[in-house]
């Protein structure tokens, strides 16, 4: 690849059964990878190689040796091909194996290793970045995929087409995740790294069972309490004087604990009236982590435990000013921890253990205890008020009367017209079914896509047996 925007990939190979040792180097595009650069040059090898001769092909790619073998298999079936990657690029290699009638065997060489030929056909490779992109249809010579779906006119998608959507729904979710409100005081002046948290890690602890139990009433609060923890949306007296403006005071509060700084979700856990029971909960909590680096200690070479977590980030004691205690504090996984596991442990499993018991000992020792202390006294300073939870909830009742009803319908992609007696039916429903079902490998997918309104048509083709045809119908 070339390292820019357009994704080039170089594919080059060198034939050495003769001593005019004839080479070859092309570039390709869309969806770049450097197997498919080496699936790339398998193919373009395979096609130059006259019929009925034996083609062996030496690469130092272990992942193109593997998945020639499985896509070889004569029991793998079509769904199971169309969720390799390149699997356009496999079939056209098999099929052309077939009709030229090759015998075709696969070896590795090691990359780099001063092996004549593969370095010059690395150097021919790096250098035909520069070439124009070619692409390749694989509608001559095999009937078996029914489709190749494009995306936004950016190339045939042959990959796992569930996998690649939903990688662009996650994407796109979240991004719209990280532009809500409720987050950005994880991205204060002092928090200003998106990169300083574990996003991967975080999704899995919030998901997290308390109990073990796959569905339980105390894995539900839990789970909820760490999803408003995370979004700044416990009921402090901010967010309680937000919601029932009524009930309560329009004056500025400050903490019920300390009462040295504004009642928010901020400040809930870092008062200065439980300050050194909170930093001797903290060390605490700090040696069940170092306790575990020492018991599941992988890498030989990984420095004293006690020595890396002392001179990590975690072990800054001025917790009002630690960015990875305030992470920590709201439920999410600093990298500064997943950073010096690492150092220590190989196995992701492993890992995820020794995570895992160190976020259950700082929830129980540092945000249950602290929090628990706030409540109490926040829900003192309630009666004090004489605010009950029965005030609340009718208040939450009156508003929902006197709330007028939005009927404004919004941006409909159903379909223009419909014939009397048929029942109504979304258009994201049927691309729903396009992308996860048996629709997928049948070519009775574009009679359910005709109907689809203009401006969803643009962004979905589909390339059968190497005829693109839109949704609208037109080939």
């Amino acid at each position: 690849m070339d390292g820019t925007n357009k994704s080039i990939m170089g594919a080059a190979w060198v034939e050495v059964s003769s001593s005019v040792n004839d080479t070859f180097q092309c570039s390709t595009a869309n969806l770049p990878s450097s197997t498919k650069a080496e699936v790339l040059a398998i193919l373009t090898a395979i096609i130059a190689a006259p019929t009925h001769c034996h083609v062996t092909i030496h690469t130092d790619s272990k992942n193109a040796i593997d998945t020639f073998n499985k896509t070889g298999r004569a029991n793998l079936s079509q769904r199971r091909i169309m969720k390799l990657n390149n699997f356009s690029l496999w079939i056209l290699i098999h099929c052309l194996i077939k009709v030229k009638s090759l015998c075709v065997d696969v070896f590795k060489v090691k990359a780099h290793s001063g092996h004549l030929h593969n370095d010059k056909a690395d150097r021919l490779a790096k250098n035909a970045c520069s070439n124009p992109p070619i692409f390749l249809t694989i509608s001559h010579y095999s009937q078996a995929p029914i489709m190749v779906p494009t995306l936004a006119n950016y190339g045939p998608i042959d990959k796992n087409i569930r996998k690649y959507l939903q990688r662009i729904t996650n994407l796109h979710t979240f991004e719209k995740l990280l532009q809500t409100k409720s987050l950005s005081h994880l991205f204060r002046p002092n928090l200003n790294q998106v990169d300083m948290i574990n996003w991967e890690l975080t999704k899995d602890w919030i998901a997290q069972s308390c109990d073990g139990s796959v569905c339980s009433a105390a894995n539900d609060r839990q789970t909820g309490f760490k999803i408003k923890n995370l979004g700044h949306i416990l009921p402090t007296v901010d967010k309680q004087r937000l919601y029932y403006p009524q009930l309560y005071p329009d004056t500025p509060s400050n903490c019920i604990l300390c009462n040295s700084a504004v009642a928010s979700n901020t400040h809930w856990g870092l008062g200065h009236q439980h300050h050194t029971d909170r930093l001797a909960d903290y060390k605490e909590c700090l040696s069940v982590l170092l306790k575990a680096l020492e018991t599941h200690k992988e890498i030989a070479t990984a420095p004293s435990a006690k020595i890396a977590v002392s001179t990590s980030p975690l072990s800054c004691f001025d917790l009002e000013h630690n960015s990875s205690f305030y992470i920590l504090l709201h439920n999410a996984v600093p990298n500064s921890l997943t950073d010096l596991i690492a150092r220590f442990i190989r196995s992701r499993r492993t890992k995820n253990l020794v995570t895992n018991m160190f976020l259950t000992a700082f929830m129980d020792n540092i945000i249950k205890k602290y929090w628990r202390k706030y409540a109490q006294a926040y829900k003192q300073w309630e009666n004090s008020l004489r605010i009950m939870k029965r005030d609340k909830r009718l208040y939450r009742k009156r508003q929902n009367h006197d709330r007028e009803p939005n009927h404004t319908p919004g941006p409909s992609l159903s379909r223009s017209s419909l014939p009397a007696g048929t029942r109504r039916r979304d258009d994201t429903r049927r691309l729903v079914y396009a992308v996860g079902s048996n629709y997928l490998h049948s070519g009775s997918i574009l009679d359910y896509f005709v109907s689809f309104t203009p401006d969803m048509r643009k962004p979905l083709s589909l390339d059968i047996n190497g005829w693109c045809r839109d949704v609208n119908g037109s080939g």
